[in-house]
């Protein structure tokens, strides 16, 4: 059988202050992969983590306008993969749920 190697990334959003954090320390990446369970004929290798201090002033990213969550501007460099899309309309963030339904980038 040719098997081929798949890379599976899963993102969590954590609100967490700088005390929290730095309690849980480099115990959160394995803590969150102990919680996922795959099925026992599923072999899952750990190859990395990572963590991102999510900075909207900064980086290509912002609470949408509407609902709050998380959302990186598909029209701008730089988005982050792993967050909703969403775009800016009327001067305001969107996510994809929230922009008008005729927007490129609604869901």
């Amino acid at each position: 059988m040719n098997k081929k190697t798949y890379l599976v990334k899963v993102a969590y959003l954590m609100d967490l202050s700088d005390e929290e954090y730095q309690e849980i320390g480099d115990n959160l990446i394995p803590e969150l992969e102990n919680e996922m369970t795959v099925r026992q004929h599923l072999k899952l290798k750990w190859e990395s983590s990572s963590t991102i201090l999510l900075d909207s002033e900064t980086m290509n990213c912002g609470r949408c306008f509407k609902c709050n969550s998380w959302v990186t501007d598909r029209e701008k460099p730089d988005s982050i993969d792993e967050l909703n899309n969403g775009a800016v309309v009327d001067d305001q963030l969107l996510c994809d749920e929230c922009l008008p339904e005729n927007h490129r980038w609604a869901f």
